[in-house]
């Protein structure tokens, strides 16, 4: 398990060094019309080359909590139900942390609140969409399954 976790954490921070830049350039595009690298308040905080950093660290450990976080799902004693609760908790928590700091919103409550339920809504939607395809590859296996099973009594008789 420490071993996935370390691999999953590694990707994770590949991962979310990408989507964190990505996010960056969205906000800011559609903030003030323009493609910038990191937003203009970390750049005057850190100055162009710190702000890079500072927000390529951040997006590395939000990429490793949220992939590593996927062990959850590896715990046999936990329901699907729990580990997604904890995996979306942690997921949130680590958001709303990184966003503050990157200045994606403000300190105050109402964005906050906006921006975790967006942030939800998004969970909620790959994972329904990740139930889906588990649902349809195990219906798959279960039919496999039955073929050969059948096969296998059909060669025994």
């Amino acid at each position: 398990m420490k071993k996935q976790l370390i691999t999953k954490a590694l990707i994770g921070s590949v991962v979310g060094g990408i989507a964190v830049h990505l996010i960056t350039l969205l906000i800011n595009y559609f903030s003030t019309g323009q493609y910038l690298v990191c937003v203009p308040e970390l750049t005057e905080r850190f100055g162009f080359a710190g702000a890079i950093v500072f927000q390529t660290i951040l997006a590395a450990v939000f990429g490793m909590v949220a992939f590593g976080g996927m062990c959850f799902f590896d715990i046999e004693k936990w329901s699907l139900l729990r580990a997604s609760v904890v995996h979306c908790a942690l997921i949130l928590v680590t958001y709303i942390i990184v966003g503050l700091q990157l200045h994606w919103f403000s300190f105050d409550l109402i964005p906050i609140l906006i921006m975790s339920s967006i942030a939800i809504f998004i969970y909620a939607l790959i994972w329904l969409i990740m139930y889906a395809s588990w649902k349809r590859e195990i219906r798959e296996m279960n039919r496999l399954a039955e073929e050969y099973k059948k096969d296998a009594d059909t060669n025994e008789n």
